[in-house]
Formats: structure tokens, sequence, C-alpha cells
């Protein structure tokens, strides 16, 4: 029902905000995006998801095909006028893969073996932990280590960030850049209870720097062109810009 519930439309395919050259067939995938689409404004927050074949999964994606998707969409708003405003993260959400796996640590055990939603098997069918009498089940967490990115003006330079977080911490730093709140504010569950993982989601705050960048640029909104790296899509390198 996106789009018929309300009189919001919240799903678009990516052709309504990029402009896309695009052949899929047999033998010939390619997909390149070439800038915004005329006239489109960039949407406070945005969530984007690759083309399936381009989305990184093992079996019928790869990193290089990833790479070319998640560069070109970087470039596209490096280059724009939104990229003195904006924080990219991307993030993974899968437990395969083609990165390293540490185990997390345990925030909400749980241990669902029943057919065919056996889906807590952290580490083996139905083991995830003991969790807690009356507990929503099915909510294993945290998965398996993933990669998390961000980038931005406002992102530390050469920095790694130690704090633990998950998919949820992205809407946590949503809710609190606009002052929205935790969506189980009231009456409010805990997450054994089936609430949102936001309200115990690590902060991503110290990944960034809002005050000032390594190039002495302040805020916001300042003066200073905030500082750019063009990738070629295909081999990943810097380009000149």
């Amino acid at each position: 029902m996106v789009g018929f519930t309300d009189q919001a439309k919240h799903q678009y395919d990516l052709s309504a905000l990029f402009t896309i050259n695009s052949v899929s067939g047999a033998t010939s995938r390619t997909y390149d995006i070439t800038g915004f689409q005329p006239g489109v404004r960039l949407p406070a927050v945005t969530f984007l998801k690759a083309p399936g074949f381009m989305d990184g999964h093992a079996g019928y994606s790869d990193p290089l095909l990833e790479q070319h998707f998640i560069v070109q969409v970087v470039n596209t708003v490096m280059t724009s006028k939104y990229w003195k405003d904006t924080a990219i993260i991307v993030l993974y959400d899968d437990s395969d893969g083609w990165y390293d796996h540490v185990y997390p640590p345990l925030v909400n055990a749980s241990a669902l073996s029943a057919l065919p939603s056996s889906s807590d098997a952290l580490t083996g069918t139905g083991q995830c932990g003991v969790a807690l009498a009356g507990a929503v089940l099915g909510r294993c967490g945290y998965g398996p280590r993933q990669p998390f990115l961000v980038i931005s003006p406002f992102a530390r330079r050469n920095y790694v960030d130690h704090t633990v977080t998950d998919q949820t911490s992205v809407l946590r730093f949503i809710e609190d850049n606009f002052g929205l709140g935790r969506i189980d504010a009231a009456p409010g569950k805990s997450v054994a209870e089936g609430g949102s993982f936001d309200q115990i989601a690590g902060s991503l705050n110290s990944a960034f720097d809002f005050d000032e960048d390594q190039d002495g640029w302040h805020g916001w909104h300042g003066e200073r062109e905030p500082r750019r790296l063009i990738l070629d899509a295909n081999t990943g390198q810097p380009v000149h810009w």
C-alpha cells in the first residue's frame, strides 16, 4: 500500500531521482548514473537501495558492481549543491557478504526455532541467548559485524569509530537531528517487548565534527567550499577534481 494509505508517496524507482543510462541483458549489465533529474529536489532524508545485481550480495552481485553504484551516487551528490549540508551513510542488511564477521554484543536474546520462521540462528537454529519470559521473538541482535561508512564534509578525517552501532543508529541520528524523539517514546516498550532498537542504538555523533572540519570550515553553513574526493567508478581510484 505504499503511496496509497495517505497523501504522500514514499517509494520511487531510482530513475525518479537520478538520470541513468541502463542496459540490462544476458551479456550486458550496465547502470550509469549521470546526475540528478532536472528540477529534482533532494529530500531531507533519503534511503537508496541499489539494483539487485549491484547491491553486493554474494551469489548474484559482486564488490565491483557494488562499487560502481556507490561511487556514482556519491560522486553525484558531491558535485551537487547539496554536498555542503549532506551526510551519506553506507550500510548493509545481510549477514553474508564479502567482509569479515565478528561476534557481536548480544543486546536482545531470542530463540525462535519454529519453522518456517526459524530466524534466530546466531550460533545455530533457534539459538540467540536465553530470551526473557514473554519476550517478542524473532529479533535476535546484534548480528555479525558489517561495514558502516560515513561520508560527509563533517565526517572526522582518517578516523575509525569504535562505537557499537547498528542499522537503527541511522534512525536515531535522524530522530536526534530533526528533534523527532524515539519511535517508542510513548507508551514505550523495551526491545525485548517488541520496541524499536533505536532506543538502545549507539550514537553516530563521534563519527562527525560539526564545529569545525580539518580545513577550517565552520558549521553547516560555512562560506568555504567543503572538501570533495571524486573516484573512478570502475577502478575506485581518485580522479582529478
